[in-house]
C-alpha cells in the first residue's frame, strides 16, 4: 500500500472560468462549471473539451478540466490536463503543485518531484508540497531526503499526524531508532486514537513478531534518557493498548511526575482504575485530566461512567452529554447516556440516544469500505 494512501490532501481551489479569446469557448466553460457544481461530471467534462477545442490555449480551461478528472479519481487524465495547463503557464506555482499532486497519485512520484518543488514556491502550498515531497522520497526509499522535506513540513505543522507517522518510519529505515521513537512518541502523545497509531502498532507486531520485543526497545530508550516524558507515556500507552493494565500504571505515573501538565496520562490512569473498579481513584484522575484540558471528551465520558456506576446517575448525565457533544462519532458516549437515561426512567430519550449507535456503525462500515481504495481524494 502506498504510504500516502490513507489520507486526503486538499487539491488547491479550482479556478473559475475566466474570459477567453473565444466567447463560445467561454460559454462552454461556464456551462461546464455549472454542471460540475451539480455533480454531472461527465457532462461537465464534455463541455470543457468542447471549449478547449475552440480555445486550445486556455490554461484555465485545462486546469479546471484537470481538477474535474481529479474529482473523478482519474489521476492520469488529471496529470495530462495539468501538464497542458503547466505548459501554457509554466511559471504558475499553483498549477505546478496541482500537476505534482496528480502525478504522484498517478503513480509517478519521481516525475512529481520537480513539479512539487516548483509548487513549494507558493507560501500557501509550501507545507503541503514539502509533505508530499517527503512522501515521494519515502516511496523511492530515499530516507534522508524524505526526512529533510518532512522536517521542513514539521516546522510548519509540528503535530501533523501524517508527517509524524512517515518520519517515524523514515528514521527507523535510516538507522536512527532514537529519532524514530521520538516521532512515534509525539504521534502517540498528540493523536493517541489516530488511524496511524493503529497502523504503527500493527507494523510493530508484524515486524517484531511479539510485543515483548517492542517493550524491550522502549525500555532501552528510557534507560538511555529517563527524563524524556514522551517515552514513558508511550510505553504506558502501549501496555494499555495491549491490555497489560498492571504494567501500564508505573510508566504513566512516571509521566505525571515528569510532565504533570499532560492530561492524557491522567486519563489512561483513570481508565485503568475504572476497569479495576477503583472508582474513587478513577474519579480523581478524570477530574485532573479535565482540569488540565476542560474539553477532553474521553475524560468527560470517564467521569460519566464513574458517577453512573457509583450510584449518582443524575450527576452523570451532564458529563455524558458533554462526551456526546465532543465525541459525536463514538459509540460509547451514546451507549452510556442512553443506558443511564433509561435507568432513570427516561426511556424515550434514552432509546433515541441508543439509536445513534446503528447510524455510527453504518458510517464506520462505509468509511472502512472507502479506505480499501488507497488513492487520495480531493476535498
Amino acid at each position: 500500500m502506498r504510504a500516502v494512501g490513507l489520507w486526503s490532501l486538499v487539491l488547491v481551489a479550482v479556478y473559475a472560468a475566466w474570459g477567453t479569446s473565444s466567447q463560445s469557448a467561454s460559454e462552454h466553460f461556464e456551462r461546464a462549471r455549472q454542471l460540475a457544481q451539480t455533480g454531472r461530471l461527465d457532462d461537465a467534462e464534455r463541455e470543457y473539451r468542447l471549449g478547449l477545442a475552440l480555445d486550445p490555449n486556455s490554461a484555465e480551461g485545462y486546469n479546471n478540466l484537470a481538477a474535474l478528472y481529479f474529482q473523478k479519481r482519474q489521476f492520469r487524465g488529471a496529470a495530462d490536463a495539468f501538464g497542458k495547463a503547466h505548459d501554457l503557464w509554466p511559471g504558475d506555482s499553483t498549477i505546478s503543485f496541482n500537476f505534482g499532486l496528480a502525478l504522484f497519485n498517478a503513480g509517478d512520484p519521481e516525475v512529481a518531484i520537480p513539479e512539487l518543488e516548483s509548487g513549494s514556491a507558493d507560501p500557501k502550498r509550501r507545507a503541503d508540497a514539502q509533505y508530499l515531497l517527503g512522501v515521494c522520497y519515502f516511496e523511492l526509499k530515499q530516507w534522508e531526503r524524505s526526512i529533510g522535506e518532512l522536517e521542513l513540513a514539521r516546522h510548519s505543522r509540528p503535530t501533523d499526524e501524517r508527517v509524524l507517522f512517515i518520519l517515524a518510519k523514515d528514521y527507523r529505515n535510516a538507522g536512527q531508532p532514537r529519532k524514530s521513537l521520538e516521532a512515534a512518541a509525539e504521534l502517540l502523545r498528540t493523536h493517541p486514537d489516530s488511524l496511524f497509531v493503529h497502523e504503527m502498532l500493527g507494523e510493530a507486531y508484524d515486524m517484531l513478531s511479539r510485543p515483548e520485543k517492542s517493550e524491550e526497545e522502549f525500555k532501552q530508550a528510557i534507560a538511555a534518557s529517563p527524563g524524556t516524558p514522551e517515552l514513558h507515556f508511550m510505553l504506558g500507552y502501549l501496555y494499555w493498548r495491549w491490555k497489560h493494565y498492571d504494567q501500564a500504571v508505573a510508566p504513566l505515573e512516571t509521566e505525571t511526575r515528569i510532565s504533570p501538565g499532560f492530561a492524557p496520562s491522567y486519563y489512561y490512569l483513570g481508565d485503568i482504575a475504572l476497569r479495576r473498579r477503583d472508582l474513587q481513584k478513577a474519579q480523581r484522575c478524570f477530574q485532573q485530566a479535565l482540569r488540565l484540558d476542560p474539553a477532553y471528551g474521553e475524560a468527560d465520558l470517564g467521569m460519566g461512567q464513574v458517577l453512573a456506576e457509583s450510584g449518582s446517575p443524575e450527576d452523570s448525565i451532564a458529563f455524558l452529554r458533554l462526551a456526546v457533544a465532543r465525541l459525536p462519532d463514538r459509540v460509547e458516549p451514546h451507549y452510556w447516556l442512553g443506558r443511564t437515561l433509561i435507568r432513570l426512567g427516561r426511556s424515550e430519550e434514552g432509546q433515541k440516544e441508543l439509536a445513534h449507535i446503528d447510524r455510527i456503525n453504518q458510517g464506520q462500515r462505509r468509511k472502512a469500505t472507502e479506505l480499501l481504495n488507497p488513492d487520495l481524494s480531493p476535498q
